[in-house]
């Protein structure tokens, strides 16, 4: 598991925790059975993120979603309390879907050598030479100077290292 991934596992948990105790009862504002069954969810969702699947703990807390609303309609929660289980969902939502997102991201494609056009990993063109022979190179003996004296130091020298 990469450290990003770590860190937003461990973000949702916490926000997670947060949600625990936006669900947990007996409080003013809940039924019990409301809130053991969002409750018990909730503690799923935390072992999903905890495990890294960010995928089942999203998947748990679109059940979570559903418990709420229908905690809300059967007025076995409050309005206020529900905006607060709410506002947990909408932030451990978040961040789940951006571990999602994370590793949802394709792997860059493989890039073109300069002067074949082909792709590096094309056993077809690779010659098993693993130097960089892409590149512009000088192929001459470069400039000798002036009338075949050494160069002046100027960038104009043999081509040889030494001016």
């Amino acid at each position: 598991m990469t450290s990003a991934l770590r860190a937003a596992a461990s973000a949702a948990v916490l926000t997670v925790a947060l949600l625990l105790s936006a669900c947990a009862g007996p409080a003013p504002g809940l039924a019990a059975t409301a809130a053991r069954d969002m409750q018990e969810t909730v503690v799923t969702i935390a072992q999903h993120a905890a495990a890294g699947d960010p995928a089942a703990a999203v998947a748990e807390l679109d059940a979570l979603q559903q418990r709420l609303d229908a905690a809300l309609a059967a007025d076995d929660i409050t309005a206020d309390r529900a905006a607060l289980v709410q506002r947990s969902i909408d932030l451990v939502r978040a961040d789940l879907e951006g571990v999602l997102a994370e590793n949802a991201t394709p792997a860059p494609p493989a890039t073109e050598d300069a002067g074949t056009g082909s792709t590096s990993d094309d056993p077809a063109t690779d010659d098993g030479d693993t130097t960089d022979d892409s590149g512009k190179g000088n192929s001459g003996n470069g400039n000798s100077g002036n009338d075949g004296k050494d160069g002046n130091g100027n960038g104009k020298g043999n081509g040889k290292g030494n001016d």
